[in-house]
């Protein structure tokens, strides 16, 4: 407990409160903050913890820890911060407060984190609370998409090339619709499926004329946007 309130008291790193639009420089505060944020009834939202020794390629989504975040909490407070990144494998927003420590983030009473304009949520599925990153959300249906490692196990086979464990990233797409979340197969067919045959038709001209594709995130957003709208 000494070493976690130590480290707490010395993380004056690139962090900032934003709350009501204003954002001030509070430093280690931020960490208090979101984990006293008044819905969490008695959990916290984080906590430390020193990294394991990794095996080749990296278990977090973004390539550095220099991502923009603004957590939004369940009680409508916003707390940005700049060094975050998600840990697939542990299925966590970590910060980086050094070499050898890290503050893990969980979603007790966390409503979303936006990291680079990008939306992340915890949903419930397959019998365990996943993080998602919201590719396009019309109120009615969500399009989602998921990460995974997969440890590609090392082997002392010279002719594999392959002497010690790798991480490999997947990514899949779920469509939620309710409470409901089911694997999504993402191809163009199966996105204009998800409109009306007006809607359809609307959206894909859009995607032709603005040479949008229907394999890329911000792209399947512009179009989904363009059809629902009709």
């Amino acid at each position: 407990m000494k070493k976690h309130i130590f480290l707490l008291a010395i993380m004056i790193t690139s962090l900032s409160y934003a709350q009501n639009n204003n954002v001030e420089n509070n430093g280690a505060q931020v960490f208090g903050n979101v984990a006293s944020s008044s819905r969490s009834y008695g959990s916290t939202s984080g906590v430390f913890i020193n990294p394991a020794k990794k095996a080749q390629g990296s278990v977090h989504l973004f390539k550095d820890w220099n991502n923009v975040a603004v957590i939004h909490s369940s009680d409508d407070q916003r707390f940005s911060l700049k060094n975050i990144n998600l840990n697939i494998e542990r299925n966590m927003f970590e910060s980086k407060i050094s070499e050898d420590s890290i503050f893990t983030f969980n979603f007790n009473n966390i409503d979303r984190f936006v990291i680079n304009n990008r939306v992340f949520r915890n949903y419930y599925y397959d019998g365990t609370n996943r993080i998602f990153e919201v590719i396009y959300d019309s109120g009615k249906i969500t399009l989602l998409k998921g990460y995974k490692i997969q440890l590609v196990k090392g082997s002392p086979n010279p002719m594999l090339n392959r002497s010690t464990d790798k991480n490999v990233q997947k990514e899949f797409y779920f469509l939620k619709e309710g409470s409901s979340i089911n694997s999504f197969r993402l191809k163009k067919k199966s996105i204009l499926a998800l409109m009306s045959s007006e809607q359809a038709k609307s959206a894909e001209k859009y995607a032709k004329d603005n040479r949008l594709s229907f394999n890329d995130d911000a792209d399947i957003n512009r179009i989904l946007t363009q059809g629902f709208s009709n």
